[in-house]
C-alpha cells in the first residue's frame, strides 16, 4: 500500500470510466466533472463540454464523434442521476434525450442501431430513430430573425428513442455485454451461461445459450467481425473462445496458475490476436492461429516400444538354462540386474521421435506431451507478455476520505470505525478503473497511416483512477533469447491524458 501524501494536491478530476466507441477511433472518459472524449491513436482532446450539471458522469459511452451517452454520478435539481441515462449531441453541445430507468444504471453500450442499458437483471435494449429536430420558440422580448436557428446540416437526430426489448439476465454486478448492430451478447440466468441475441429482423432464431464456464462470469468480448466469442470466470485462470455461428469451442488459454480478476478482453482486427489484463498488471497476448516457426508439439512415436521380459510368477523355479539365455534390451540399456529381469524396475519413459524438420525434442516437452502430464503444462499460453501501468489508488480515491474516521460513543469515549469503500456502476469493490483494452484498427499505425502487415500490431492499455494513463504497446517478430525467435510485446510510450498536452 501507498502510504505517502503528495506535496501538491493534484488538479486534474479522477477518472470514473473509460469506454472505447465501436469504431476503435474514439475513447470517452467519464470525470468527476463531467466528460471529455480523446482520439485512440494519440491520446488527444477532441471534445470537452460543459455540462449543465454540477456532477460528474460515472459511466459513459461514446458512439462517434457527435453522440455521447452518459449517467450522471448524484442526484441534481434539473432530475438527473444514476438511474437517468442523457444522451448527448456533442455538434449542438445540448441534451437530446434522457431516460429514467427508475433503478441504479450499471453500463452502456452503443452501437449505430441501438443502445444497450444494463442493470442489476436485466438489459434494456433501445432503438435509434430518425427525429425532425424543431427550432425553439424565441423569446418574447427578441425578432424571430434574430432568433437562434438550426444549423441546415442537422437535418435530423439519430436518437435511441424506442424501447426495442427487454432481456432478462442472471445477477450482473460487473456489467457483462457486448452489442453490435447483428448481435447483443449477455450473461445467461444460469450460473456461467452466455446468451447471444440475435437483432437480424428475419432472424431464425432469436435467442442461443451456450454454457461457458462453471462458475460465474468476469469479462466477455467479442470480435469486430462478430464471429468470435471470448469469455473468462471469476477465477480468472482460462479464457475461452466460441465461434458465435456454431457456439463450438476453438480454442482455450491458461493467463495463470493462481486467481486473478480480469479487466478486458479484446480481439485483434482479422481475429489473428486476443488479449487481457487482469490486476496482476500484465498485458498477455495469444495466438489464435499458430504459425508453423513456433514451438511445435512433437509428433507420436512411430518406433515400436522394446520388448520386455514376462513376470514370472514364481522366481525360484528358475533354472539355469533360463538365466543364460539372453536378455531383451530395454529403453535404458541391456539389463543386468535381477530387478531389471523381474521387471522390479519403473518402467522408463516413452522415446518420443521428434518432428520432420525440428529440432530434437527436449526432456520438458516430452514430458508435457506425456498422457500422464498434467494439463497445466499442456495448456496453450500466452505468445507474449509485458507489464502495463496500475498506479497506486487509495480505498478511497472517489471520495478522498481517509480510511479511519473517529467517533463518539453513547458514553462520551472515541472509537475509530472504517469508513466503506463506495462502489462504482460495474465495479461492487469500488476499484478504480483499469486495463480498458482495444487495438489498433485495421490501416492504422498509430500515425494515421495504413499497415496491413499482421508482422507487427499495436495496441493500448487506458486506466484511469487518480491519474488518467494512456499506453501503447507493439507487438512485433523478434529475438527473445537464447538464439531463439518470437513474438515481442514490447511498451511503445505513455500519456497522462488528463494534463497539458502537446500536438507530436
Amino acid at each position: 500500500m501507498n502510504t505517502r501524501q503528495a506535496i501538491q494536491p493534484s488538479t486534474t478530476p479522477n477518472v470514473l470510466s473509460i469506454s472505447i466507441s465501436a469504431s476503435h477511433e474514439r475513447f470517452v472518459a467519464g470525470l468527476a466533472d463531467g466528460f471529455r472524449v480523446f482520439r485512440l491513436d494519440n491520446c488527444l482532446t477532441t471534445y470537452h463540454p460543459a455540462l449543465p450539471s454540477p456532477y460528474g458522469a460515472s459511466i459513459t459511452a461514446v458512439l462517434d464523434d457527435r453522440y455521447v451517452a452518459y449517467v450522471p454520478t448524484h442526484k441534481s435539481e434539473d432530475g438527473s442521476g444514476p438511474n437517468v441515462v442523457i444522451f448527448w449531441d456533442c455538434v449542438l453541445e445540448r441534451e437530446l434525450a434522457r431516460f429514467d430507468l427508475h433503478e441504479q444504471v450499471l453500463g452502456l453500450r452503443l452501437s449505430s442501431k441501438w443502445m444497450a442499458v444494463i442493470l442489476q437483471e436485466r438489459t434494456i435494449l433501445f432503438q435509434h430513430q430518425e427525429i425532425q429536430p424543431q427550432a425553439p420558440p424565441p423569446p418574447p422580448t427578441e425578432d424571430v430573425s434574430t432568433s437562434d436557428s438550426l444549423d441546415p446540416k442537422d437535418e435530423s437526430w439519430r436518437i435511441p428513442n424506442r424501447v426495442h426489448s427487454l432481456h432478462n439476465t442472471s445477477h450482473n454486478p460487473f456489467a457483462l455485454c457486448c452489442l453490435t448492430n447483428d448481435l447483443l451478447i449477455l450473461p445467461a440466468q444460469s450460473t456461467g451461461q452466455i446468451q447471444l441475441i440475435s437483432l437480424l429482423p428475419k432472424a431464425s432464431t432469436n435467442k442461443r445459450v451456450v454454457r461457458a464456464h462453471n462458475s460465474s462470469l468476469r469479462a466477455v468480448a467479442l470480435s469486430p467481425d462478430g464471429s468470435l466469442l471470448v469469455t473468462t470466470s471469476e477465477q480468472g485462470t482460462l479464457l475461452r473462445v466460441f465461434t458465435t455461428s456454431t457456439l463450438d469451442q476453438i480454442a482455450e488459454f491458461r493467463r495463470g496458475l493462481d486467481h486473478a480478476i480480469i479487466y478486458d478482453l479484446a480481439f485483434s482486427p482479422g481475429n489473428r490476436w486476443l488479449a487481457s489484463t487482469s490486476d496482476k498488471g500484465t498485458l498477455h497476448v495469444f495466438d489464435l492461429r499458430p504459425s508453423d516457426t513456433q514451438v511445435r508439439t512433437p509428433a507420436p512415436s512411430t518406433t515400436a516400444p522394446a520388448p520386455r521380459p514376462a513376470r514370472l510368477s514364481n522366481p525360484a523355479s528358475v533354472t539355469p538354462s533360463m538365466t543364460s539365455a539372453p536378455i531383451a534390451p530395454s529403453a535404458a540399456g541391456q539389463a543386468t540386474s535381477i530387478q531389471e529381469y523381474y521387471n522390479l524396475l519403473p518402467i522408463p519413459p516413452p522415446v518420443i521421435a521428434p518432428p520432420t524438420g525440428s529440432s530434437q525434442s527436449t526432456f520438458a516437452s516430452a514430458f508435457k506431451n506425456a498422457p500422464f502430464a498434467s494439463r497445466l503444462l499442456s495448456d496453450s499460453r500466452s505468445a507474449a507478455s509485458h507489464s502495463f501501468h496500475l498506479g497506486s489508488d487509495p480505498a478511497h480515491w472517489q471520495t478522498g476520505r481517509p480510511e479511519y474516521s473517529w467517533t463518539v460513543l453513547p458514553s462520551g469515549g472515541r472509537k475509530r470505525v472504517r469508513n466503506e469503500v463506495q462502489p462504482r456502476p460495474g465495479e461492487p469493490s469500488g476499484r478504480a478503473v483499469k486495463g480498458v483494452l482495444t487495438f489498433m484498427p485495421a490501416g492504422w499505425n498509430g500515425d494515421g497511416v495504413g499497415d496491413a502487415s499482421e508482422e507487427s500490431v499495436k495496441m493500448v492499455v487506458i486506466g484511469g483512477g487518480v491519474e488518467g494513463r494512456w499506453e501503447e504497446f507493439q507487438l512485433r517478430r523478434g529475438e527473445t533469447g537464447g538464439g531463439l525467435h518470437g513474438w515481442i510485446l514490447e511498451r511503445r510510450g505513455f500519456r497522462r491524458f488528463l494534463t497539458r498536452q502537446f500536438v507530436e
